[in-house]
């Protein structure tokens, strides 16, 4: 921006300071009175040209950033157009960026293993809604008081530089010294192969406290990633594991092929390397990772004039400068830019670096032994997920990549198992493209079934004939251990343990339509009890007289506990609940939770998801400490008066112990310490039940 805008309003947000400017955007924070929120503002460059046209375009960009929900994508607010300012509204984060944290030094295996298991989920799930980011960065990833990370900028890039149906003018867009070789290569069409090579860039940054390339111009850089190999990562930081060179190798391949195909299988990877598992056979295939597609001669052949062109791209590692100013270059006149070109095709045909290859450990080479405390998953052909669409859990959705194809005549069929009592449901059967990967419509029980509860595998069968029982040999398939589905149950359906279904009349609570035995599930259980609770603070903190908040502190407190204890003092010990307790309900679903995370065949993944139902637990049970403590300082107070803001902070901890509580402000209740609640937990229980899908069958 030519001049600061603090102190002007956009929108219904005042700018209240300048926070940082670069060529994509200048930061600024704002305020927001009417809801008492500080956000971010992103202002884009001033664009020529603005018309009618281009500002649509912008909206339906922005627009699609905004549909982007997900615990690790830091969410857009608002956005708008105001006097040809173009901007976006952000969440406000306080924590820094995890450029902040490399400065500190590099990070450990552990820590870098939890952040890039967060940030790959968030950038595979921006890549299945079509969205590539195209400037991964450490400066791009914010980190949160409690140091969870959050991926930004989505779209920035796309719409502050080129490539991009909002570009007038422009160049080369990202970071030099986090560009995969194809986007500096100037091709018009990237993938999302070009963000998982920067998020490898990002990881090696954050192991080494270095990026891999440095020179003294970014035109250089940007050479070094198209033409040299990655430097090895094991060489660098002493104590990494030797498989990891394997992982860094693949996930930084020249040529996008050679790279993992999403982010969380790159994260797998990279977990069982630390770990001392058994990696994706892909990754220790013999391959040449730098090895890049063969030039074409057509498009090297001598010029007599070199010039800029928008032509589409062909497979060589030529930098195509797209008409117009290109951030990465000053353009000193056209000679510059011929000696640039020329330059770049004689190292690309004449410097290539010498073949290398990668080899797996043999039976003859000693290798570290690990024990591992789970089972690893196998190379992933997609995934099956369980979702809600008219009742908790009734939705599974499949999505193939990959298969070998059937032969003619034949058709795979997919199935729901049980593999405790053989129980099957046919989800239908599978079409593929040429490239195997297709997607079952959302089945949808009719039953209102949750359906984690009652099936634990998937197999994908070859058929000559549809039918309704499988009569094929299983080509894959998936499983999680029948614990899971037995916690399902317990939690989600019904439990010996429960409430009673016609003791649960709240209007605000109906879990009658779940029921397929005489009481609630351990979930909906303390959920009712949680309600009651929370109903009797906000009655204490209504009260009228002593006697009044009194009585219902002692309800409330009763009900947290199952107890009937006289607190008041009128003789009564009084439990206006269902007398089994919040905590009561915490100790059984944690020790369901528990089996299924420590039986047989539970992997790592499965263990990392369960463990955000145990955040939710431990959550409320803080909360729950929490109100108590209100309560009995409320039931020792003589006055009302005194102890009228901790009633008020006692109906908000009841709140948030049913609804969580969004610490962070980033407008999402998420799986993190102190936010999550009650409620989250049915959600994140069927992400734990979600399977990938490996090749052949069913484990005996």
């Amino acid at each position: 921006m030519a001049s600061s805008l603090v102190g002007r309003k956009l929108g219904t947000y005042k700018i209240t300071d300048m926070l940082g400017q670069g060529g994509m955007a200048t930061v600024y924070k704002g305020y927001r009175e009417d809801i008492d929120r500080y956000v971010a503002i992103k202002v884009l460059p001033p664009h020529p040209g603005l018309d009618q046209q281009f500002i649509e375009r912008f909206r339906l960009e922005a627009r699609t950033i905004a549909k982007l929900q997900h615990p690790h994508i830091l969410p857009l607010y608002d956005y708008g157009v105001e006097d040809d300012i173009l901007y976006l509204v952000m969440a406000y984060i306080e924590g820094g960026s995890l450029s902040n944290r490399i400065d500190r030094g590099a990070l450990n295996v552990k820590e870098v293993d939890v952040l890039l298991r967060q940030i790959a989920a968030a950038l595979d799930y921006a890549h299945r809604q079509g969205v590539i980011h195209r400037d991964i960065k450490p400066d791009n990833i914010l980190l949160d008081k409690e140091g969870h990370p959050l991926l930004a900028d989505f779209g920035i890039a796309k719409m502050a530089g080129g490539g991009s149906k909002l570009t007038v003018t422009g160049g080369l867009v990202g970071t030099p010294a986090y560009m995969a070789p194809e986007q500096a290569s100037g091709e018009a069409d990237i993938s999302s192969s070009a963000d998982i090579y920067a998020l490898g860039v990002v990881v090696y940054e954050m192991l080494t406290g270095k990026q891999p390339f440095t020179a003294e111009t970014p035109m250089q850089v940007v050479l070094k990633h198209m033409t040299e190999p990655i430097p090895s990562i094991v060489n660098q930081v002493e104590g990494l594991p030797a498989a990891l060179e394997l992982v860094m190798q693949r996930v930084l391949a020249k040529s996008p092929q050679n790279r993992y195909k999403t982010a969380a299988e790159f994260a797998d990877d990279f977990n069982r390397a630390i770990q001392g598992s058994e990696l994706d056979p892909n990754s220790t295939a013999i391959l040449d990772f730098n090895a890049r597609p063969s030039p074409d001669p057509t498009v090297l052949a001598p010029a007599a004039t070199p010039t800029l062109t928008d032509q589409p791209p062909t497979p060589t590692q030529t930098i195509i400068m797209q008409q117009g100013f290109s951030p990465l270059v000053v353009l000193g006149g056209f000679a510059i830019i011929a000696v640039l070109i020329v330059a770049v095709l004689a190292l690309v045909l004449n410097n290539r670096p010498p073949e290398t290859t990668v080899t797996s450990p043999t039976a003859e080479t000693p290798t570290q032994q690990v024990v591992a405390v789970a089972a690893t998953e196998a190379p992933s052909f997609g995934r099956l997920s369980f979702s809600t669409t008219n009742k908790t859990g009734d939705t599974v959705t499949l999505q193939v990549e990959n298969l070998i194809p059937p032969s003619t005549g034949e058709v795979y069929a997919a199935w729901l198992v049980n593999t405790d009592n053989d129980g099957l449901i046919k989800l239908g059967d599978l079409t593929l493209d040429p490239l195997g990967n297709g997607v079952l419509p959302p089945y949808v029980d009719k039953d209102g079934r949750v359906l984690a509860a009652d099936f634990n595998a998937i197999s994908i069968t070859r058929e000559t004939a549809s039918g309704d029982r499988p009569t094929g040999e299983t080509v894959y398939s998936a499983n999680v251990p029948i614990e899971v589905a037995a916690a399902m149950q317990t939690l989600y359906v019904t439990s010996p343990d429960g409430i009673p279904f016609a003791s649960l009349s709240s209007t605000e609570y109906s879990p009658a339509v779940l029921a397929s035995g005489p009481t609630a599930g351990l979930l909906d259980s303390a959920i009712a009890e949680g309600i009651k609770a929370r109903d009797h603070a906000g009655l204490a903190q209504r009260a009228g007289t002593v006697g009044g908040m009194h009585l219902h502190n002692e309800h409330t407190i009763n009900i947290t506990q199952g107890t009937l204890t006289d607190l008041n003092g009128d003789g009564r010990g009084e439990n206006p609940g269902f007398q089994k307790g919040i905590y009561f309900y915490l100790d059984l679903m944690n020790e369901h939770l528990t089996a299924a995370a420590n039986a047989p065949g539970s992997t790592l993944r499965l263990q990392s998801d369960l463990e955000l139902i145990r955040i939710c637990l431990d959550n409320t049970r803080i909360r729950a400490d929490q109100l108590i403590v209100f309560e009995q300082n409320a039931l020792a107070s003589p006055d009302i008066e005194s102890v009228a803001q901790e009633a008020i902070e006692a109906t908000k901890t009841a709140a948030a112990l049913l609804n969580g509580f969004d610490a962070n402000g980033n407008g999402q209740v998420e799986a993190f310490e102190g936010e999550c609640g009650l409620t989250q937990i049915r959600a994140y229980g069927l992400v734990a039940a979600s399977m990938s899908i490996s090749q052949g069958g069913l484990p005996e």
